[in-house]
């Protein structure tokens, strides 16, 4: 009886939770339409601010760096120092393992325009990966499509384009396994998943998502309070309540159990930390031979202006080909890259109209290599 009645307390608190935020939250899509909470049907531009806006992937570049600065307001001084204009918005995490990782965003010209249109702003990207569990996803909106590799710590993305233009090649570039399996994601399931995700980020990015007023326009504070406030009692009795039963129930669970049982549980517990732990570290180590290797010969084919026919690997080879004026200054550039190991000639090089056709096969050094 008392299991049943703080599983039905549980659920009640996350829909009216749910259901606030959902009011709440808007997003914009790639072609400037308007969508509410989780309605799939565009709606009319609101004439007023919005509390929170969520700007569609098209708006915005993103790039991520790392920082030894633990102070949260240490390092917002130091990033509004280096900021190279004011298109560039960013959103610092949290301190984990010695550092923040800082995601910056470059908007376009349509995102900063929406800039004044809400009071809080949040890339789709940001929220979907607070949403989402661990995985390989393409999110596809209309004809705008990229790709997002989510892990437990830590996120990706990368646009579709002529040189990604498909799931295999994202993987590749963002170093997720060839195993990992492809979730599509389309515009019906944006509204439930950004409206959880908005939830879920909690006010650490809220509050950096915080946009001035560039107006004379005030904002409702006190009608705003008081739902904050109604909402914050009835999180707090229900939460009350539900801790008691929850409690009240363990309680008479734990006094069932022997202490055979209760042993045998936390060995059990302790050897299932470890092993997830192992697996996240190998998972780390993996994950980053295989994105240096490979931006690293793409910075080479991108500086001898390649027109690239194909490029594909598993993270220990790679095979590039393609058309360039000299195959043999590029097979030599990326020779002496310090992650490859060797570089050779696949097939015999062929000529014409001033371009040579390629194909070249690298042997990549793995963690702990070198030369």
């Amino acid at each position: 009886m008392a299991a049943a009645t703080s599983t039905n307390t549980k659920l009640t608190l996350r829909h009216k939770l749910y259901g606030s935020t959902a009011a709440l939250v808007w997003r914009v899509n790639q072609q400037g339409q308007w969508f509410q909470g989780q309605n799939t049907k565009p709606s009319a531009p609101p004439k007023r601010r919005v509390a929170c806006l969520v700007l569609a992937r098209s708006f915005y570049q993103e790039s991520w760096q790392s920082f030894t600065i633990r102070s949260f307001s240490g390092l917002r001084k130091v990033l509004k120092q280096k900021a190279a204009n004011s298109s560039q918005q960013h959103f610092i995490g949290p301190w984990q393992d010695g550092q923040r990782r800082v995601l910056t965003l470059t908007l376009s010209d349509e995102g900063q325009a929406l800039l004044s249109r809400a009071f809080v702003v949040l890339p789709e990207s940001l929220v979907l990966s607070a949403a989402l569990t661990e995985g390989f996803y393409q999110i596809e909106s209309g004809e705008h499509c990229y790709f997002l590799f989510n892990q437990e710590q830590q996120w990706q993305t990368a646009v579709r384009s002529s040189m990604m233009r498909d799931a295999q090649r994202a993987q590749l570039a963002l170093g997720s396994p060839s195993s990992n399996s492809v979730t599509a994601i389309n515009d019906a399931q944006l509204g439930p998943l950004i409206t959880r995700g908005v939830s879920k980020l909690g006010s650490h990015y809220w509050r950096q998502g915080w946009q001035k007023s560039a107006s004379n326009t005030t904002f409702a504070w006190q009608p705003t309070l008081a739902v904050i406030a109604a909402i914050g009692g009835i999180y707090l009795a229900l939460s009350s309540g539900y801790l008691m039963l929850e409690r009240s129930w363990l309680n008479h669970k734990l006094e069932a159990i022997t202490p055979e049982v209760s042993e045998l549980l936390t060995r059990q517990n302790e050897l299932a930390s470890v092993s997830e732990s192992i697996a996240q570290l190998s998972q780390v180590y993996v994950n980053a031979d295989t994105i240096n290797g490979f931006w690293e010969v793409f910075a080479v084919i991108e500086q001898h202006q390649v027109s690239l026919s194909f490029m594909q690997g598993d993270g220990k080879q790679l095979s590039v080909g393609g058309q360039t004026e000299s195959a043999l200054e590029l097979l030599k550039t990326l020779h002496a890259l310090p992650q490859v190991e060797k570089a050779e000639f696949a097939t015999p090089v062929r000529g014409g109209s001033g371009q040579q056709r390629f194909r070249i096969d690298l042997s990549l050094l793995q963690q702990g290599g070198g030369q």
